[in-house]
């Protein structure tokens, strides 16, 4: 059997993937129905919000995504993960590129794990 970190990574390379690719059905399977998500400028996002603004609406488009210092907690049917991500992005002409401090609460339903809350801040 897979390991739990394993399989969270997995979950969260193929976020990564999937919001640099701008492919939104993948992005939405890796979602749970009653995700919530707080990005590092404080605007909270449902599900479907997340994956407008991240990934639909051209608004802020990823050009990379990566993370270190992983690590995750079980407890019960949940997953808590956290994690350094490097984003660069481009939001209009402006090109972003920062490195964040991320919490990621998964959901074990049925076989699959998905990502049901998350919140993101800046590094000094």
């Amino acid at each position: 059997m897979e390991p739990l970190v394993d399989k969270i990574r997995l979950v969260l390379e193929a976020k990564a993937a999937a919001i640099v690719s701008r492919n939104a059905a993948e992005l939405a399977s890796l979602i749970h129905s009653d995700f919530l998500y707080i990005n590092a400028s404080g605007r909270s996002f449902d599900k479907a919000s997340y994956i407008d603004t991240y990934c639909t609406s051209g608004r802020v488009i990823f050009t990379d995504q990566q993370f270190s210092d992983f690590e995750v907690k079980q407890i019960d049917e949940f997953a808590i993960a956290t994690l350094l991500i490097k984003d660069e992005f481009r939001m209009g002409e402006r090109v972003v590129s920062g490195r964040y401090k991320s919490l990621c609460v998964f959901s074990r339903s049925s076989a699959c794990w998905q990502w049901a809350a998350g919140q993101t801040m800046t590094l000094g």
